[in-house]
């Protein structure tokens, strides 16, 4: 046999010695990746408990008319600012006793936002009806829901990133300020079936965050994504 019978099979047998260091590579990388994933995950879960069940919520107050009566003026809208003491809405005292005619003029008790007014001009109200809610401006939270698993890593002071749909990745500061001491199913009004078939599903504990430095034009309800600091 002659030399030339020999090449091909040496050609191939040094194709294969030049593609093994090219492999080695590759497996070491892909490890470092997946190490570098699971250390990653592991730090964060040791270090932080994040969840976007959260939103923004303001303390709301309910205003109420005194008297019944036709909406003859509505001084608001929704989004305004009002300060105590400024009118909301007025109600025809036409109907109404004389020691009542105060009572037509429906003021705010708070500084603070319209999240809604609740009628129309010409509309009839009944003593007790709510006519407006408003927020107190400077009591704006976060409420988070946290699953059941992770809450005993929740504290009071423990610090707190946020994030708001409304403004993307910009970030917000807080503090733990109240964790719950039931699930949210426990102030469910409609009782757990009874039929024998039992599916376990997630609980979720509410968490209220309180904000630290400056926030303003936040909506009430939107979504917002929390990571709170464990250490």
């Amino acid at each position: 046999m002659s030399d030339l019978d020999n090449k091909p099979a040496e050609t191939g047998t040094e194709e294969k010695k030049n593609g093994k260091p090219l492999l080695i590579v590759i497996a070491a990388l892909t490890v470092c990746i997946l190490a570098g994933i699971y250390f990653y995950f592991s730090f964060e879960r040791s270090n932080y408990v994040k969840t976007n069940n959260a939103s923004v919520q303001y303390n709301t107050v309910i205003t109420a008319s005194k008297i019944a009566g036709e909406i003859i003026d509505i001084k608001v809208k929704q989004g305004d600012f009002i300060r105590k003491g400024d009118l909301i809405m007025e109600i025809d005292p036409a109907s109404a006793d004389i020691s009542q005619i105060d009572n037509s003029y429906i003021r705010s008790t708070i500084d603070g936002i319209v999240l809604k007014t609740v009628g129309a001009l010409g509309q009839s109200v009944a003593v007790g009806q709510t006519v407006a809610y408003l927020a107190h401006d400077t009591e704006m939270f976060v409420v988070s829901n946290i699953d059941e698993k992770d809450i005993n890593k929740v504290k009071i002071g423990q610090d707190v990133d946020i994030t708001i749909d409304q403004f993307g990745s910009q970030k917000f500061y807080g503090k733990i300020a109240e964790v719950g001491n039931a699930t949210l199913s426990a102030f469910s009004i409609v009782p757990s079936a009874s039929s024998g078939t039992f599916v376990k599903t997630t609980q979720h504990v509410p968490v209220k965050i309180q904000f630290v430095g400056q926030y303003e034009d936040l909506l009430v309800g939107a979504n917002a994504t929390v990571k709170i600091h464990l250490k």
